[in-house]
């Protein structure tokens, strides 16, 4: 019961599950190579008198869940399985640890400017609940994924790796959507502009209410509304007739005071 309201909770908070994960189908990794490719990365170092070898294996997809690089002591449903080997010379290699994430698990996923960042969510490992990160880097010049860091920071273990997964599928998407950006941008410039201008009425509109009516207090203080409404009705009137001749005669100011220097400009010059 405890676990159901886990996978609730997760849910909630925006964790899908990983389960039948088809990356060809869903809506955001389906833009990438995820769905081609598997991720396999090997460590060694020397532990005198043992080798001790660390290996890590990520397939999120079920398009590749047959694949052939997936270790022995990895599950098939396993998206994350990590390894850690212990040999010794004249002796059979040991296996001292393996820590699985399986496809049940919660996991969410973030878009970086040239990265792909799954989190798994809550494996059990022990008496411990572990987590993990891992970072997918774009790289179209490799032909396959590589493992280049693993590193564990609390409870979750960051896994970053580079390859052609991380990339888009379609390179022409991308510098269409840039174009869908810039359109964007110049829409909401407009918009903007638009905007500004609605305002600047808004507010002309408003400071006319306002004299019209303080003008129309003042004469009619003392008097009784119905002089206060006659007044103001009348100025209103006045201003909203005499508002397009207004318009006009500033107009005429601002277009003749430019033609009239451009025209003195052109008698200085012969």
């Amino acid at each position: 019961m405890r676990s159901e309201w886990k996978l609730i909770v997760l849910s909630l908070l925006g964790f899908s599950l990983v389960q039948s994960l088809e990356c060809s189908k869903h809506e955001t990794i389906k833009k990438y190579q995820m769905d081609r490719f598997s991720v396999l990365g090997e460590t060694e170092k020397d532990t005198p008198p043992s080798k001790t070898k660390e290996v890590w294996y990520a397939n999120l997809c079920d398009e590749n869940r047959d694949d052939n690089e997936r270790p022995s002591d990895c599950d098939k449903n396993d998206v994350l399985c990590g390894l850690t080997e212990v040999s010794v010379p004249g002796k059979d290699t040991l296996t001292t640890q393996i820590i699985s994430f399986s496809k049940s698990l919660a996991f969410t996923i973030e878009e970086g400017e040239d990265n792909l960042v799954f989190l798994l969510k809550g494996t059990k490992w022990g008496p411990n609940t572990i987590d993990a990160k891992l970072s997918f880097a774009c790289n179209t010049n490799m032909k396959k994924d590589e493992i280049v860091s693993s590193t564990w920071h609390d409870q979750e273990i960051q896994i970053e790796s580079k390859g052609p997964s991380g990339c888009l599928k379609d390179t022409d998407s991308g510098k269409h959507k840039d174009d869908g950006d810039k359109n964007n941008g110049e829409e909401q410039s407009n918009g903007g502009h638009f905007s500004w201008f609605t305002w600047l009425f808004v507010y002309a509109l408003l400071f006319t209410l306002i004299y019209l009516i303080v003008v129309s207090y003042l004469q009619t203080r003392g008097g009784s509304f119905d002089d206060f409404r006659t007044e103001f009705t009348d100025r209103s009137i006045k201003f909203a007739t005499s508002l397009p001749e207004f318009v006009k005669e500033v107009a005429s100011k601002i277009f003749g005071l430019n033609r009239s220097s451009a025209a003195r400009g052109g008698y200085s010059a012969v």
